[in-house]
């Protein structure tokens, strides 16, 4: 198993998401897509429809998204327990305050949504985060608010399981050393099979095929 069968299994194959129904414990379950550019399609599309200020914030942070007419609450701030007893995702009462934080000082975030980089977004939702709201978090809040405004990553940013999977091509020597060190990457510091790929995909591969890539 190379890299590049990997990759092309992620852009070919059906893209799995396992999301829960929002306030409503009984349904939840796997959301199926044709491919990961369906799925981001759907799941970003979203917040370019939203109009009011207030919950585009309000779900870009908890991150709220409908599909098909129903409201799902995306994995990555969905609050469950690993096989260790940790706690993952984000509480309520942490999104909330972070909500409270950016609408207080909206016109600070308009200053970095009209200035159309992505960087300065990014940075702002950090400066407004809370301790238990991580790297993860701080992009997935910029990556939404980013999608109403047609903002865009320029670079793969690294946390979570994608630090995990670049990580791993770094002890494989696939990648140069020491580059996980960054908060993110460029396109052409990554192996030549990626250069036709957004960032946004980029960032996504890593961290739902890590599994794969420690395999090789």
């Amino acid at each position: 198993m190379t890299l590049e069968y990997i990759l092309r299994n992620y852009k070919t194959e059906r893209y799995k998401l396992y999301s829960d129904v929002y306030n409503n414990n009984k349904v939840s379950g796997l959301i199926g897509f044709s491919s990961y550019l369906e799925y981001f399609e759907n799941y970003l599309g979203y917040y370019k429809t939203i109009e009011d200020t207030e919950r585009l914030i309000e779900h870009a942070v908890q991150g709220l998204f409908e599909y098909k007419g129903k409201l799902y609450i995306h994995p990555h701030q969905k609050v469950w327990r690993d096989t260790g007893g940790n706690e993952k995702g984000i509480r309520s009462e942490i999104s909330a305050e972070v909500i409270t934080n950016i609408l207080e000082n909206y016109e600070a975030c308009e200053k970095a949504i009209k200035s159309k980089d992505f960087a300065d977004l990014y940075d702002f939702v950090k400066k407004y985060k809370l301790p238990k709201f991580g790297g993860l978090e701080i992009y997935d809040t910029a990556l939404r608010i980013g999608a109403k405004f047609n903002i865009e990553p320029n670079e793969v940013y690294l946390h979570a399981g994608t630090l995990i999977g670049l990580k791993t091509l770094e002890t494989k020597r696939i990648v140069e050393e020491d580059l996980s060190l960054k908060k993110s990457v460029k396109i052409e510091e990554l192996p030549e099979c990626f250069k036709d790929m957004n960032p946004i995909h980029i960032e996504d591969f890593f961290s739902v095929k890590k599994v794969d890539i420690m395999k090789m």
